[in-house]
């Protein structure tokens, strides 16, 4: 997970002041959005001046639904499926329509489509994640690190001429944070578990969750349900299993919907468990000391960026299923973020 580092008070200018930065990326989703936060602070730290652009070439983003009242303080304009890739001739006429930008970071890898991109995006500075940085003006310093938080950061460094300042902490309403408080009130310490993920081969099996809550309420902490809307299904099995645990949104069979509750519900844990989800992005975000479990995908590449966390990958226990991770190996994880 890539590091914070401490700001720096002069990057260097831009050619053309004035004239914007563009962010270009293929796909977006939930967990996407919040770990190019920290991309989007440092844009605004390092040229407070300059307008961005928030550009997603094949998909929605969260930046226009879910997380539309968190970044906008930051992006000023958000253009989404905006075609970028295909068809070809309508594509190129999409790029050579967009605006002269001072800067543009595209954030895709495939060397075909960055060559095209940069031959037709009006920008006086380009810079692009692919391997060796080919069509970079800038060349980042180093090996292409693998993160790709740490890739992004790479490039705008490379152009700022210094380290940039990703830190920072979501403003939240005061009466998100109050509602938070009255479902997880003061006085318990409680642990997160957030059993979702995108897909079955991301989940960590559904009985060592509940074991593990089990075993959370042995140690005198409370169990913390976290569903959202995709996971309602388990909401039911869960309480069956789990009548000791709390389940914050979940009244009358809903789920958590609300982002900024998710948010206000984290910054009241003391320690937190999720899979490979956006989820796990989001609890990263609220700053709880956070245990991500890896399967098939690979943490050094997509680790949530946290200010203190651990990762526990399958493929150390011998293979991408998430069933080969011990529910031993998960306690003591949760045992060491909780002391």
């Amino acid at each position: 997970m890539p590091a914070i580092a401490p700001a720096n008070p002069t990057p260097r200018a831009l050619p053309h002041p004035g004239r914007g930065i563009a962010v270009i990326s293929e796909r977006e989703s939930l967990g996407d959005g919040f770990y190019k936060l920290h991309l989007l602070r440092a844009l605004k730290r390092a040229y407070p001046e300059e307008k961005i652009t928030w550009i997603v070439s094949e998909s929605d983003s969260p930046y226009r639904t879910l997380m539309a009242r968190i970044v906008a303080p930051l992006v000023d304009t958000l253009i989404v499926q905006a075609g970028l890739r295909r068809p070809w001739l309508a594509a190129r006429r999409r790029l050579h329509d967009l605006p002269r930008f001072g800067l543009a970071i595209d954030h895709r890898s495939n060397n075909a489509v960055i060559a095209a991109t940069r031959l037709l995006l009006p920008a006086d500075i380009y810079q692009a994640a692919t391997p060796g940085y080919l069509f970079c003006r800038y060349r980042p310093a180093g090996a292409r690190p693998r993160h790709k938080l740490a890739r992004l950061m790479a490039l705008l460094e490379a152009v700022a001429v210094c380290p940039v300042d990703v830190s920072g902490e979501i403003d939240l309403p005061a009466v998100t944070s109050a509602g938070a408080a009255v479902l997880l009130p003061e006085g318990r310490r409680y642990v997160g578990i957030a059993p979702g993920a995108s897909g079955p081969p991301r989940y960590w099996p559904l009985e060592r969750q509940i074991a593990l809550a089990d075993w959370i309420a042995e140690q005198g902490w409370q169990p913390v349900i976290l569903l959202g809307p995709m996971e309602s299904h388990m909401l039911a099995p869960l309480r069956q299993a789990l009548p000791g645990a709390l389940f914050p949104g979940c009244e009358e069979g809903g789920t958590l919907a609300d982002i900024d509750l998710w948010l206000a519900l984290g910054r009241r844990l003391s320690a937190a468990v999720s899979n490979d989800t956006g989820t796990g992005h989001l609890l990263g975000e609220s700053g709880v000391p956070l245990l991500s479990l890896f399967g098939p995908t690979d943490p050094r590449v997509w680790a949530p960026v946290t200010k203190r966390g651990r990762v526990l990958w399958s493929r150390d226990y011998g293979g991408p299923e998430m069933h080969r991770i011990p529910l031993a190996d998960v306690k003591a994880a949760v045992a060491a973020l909780m002391a």
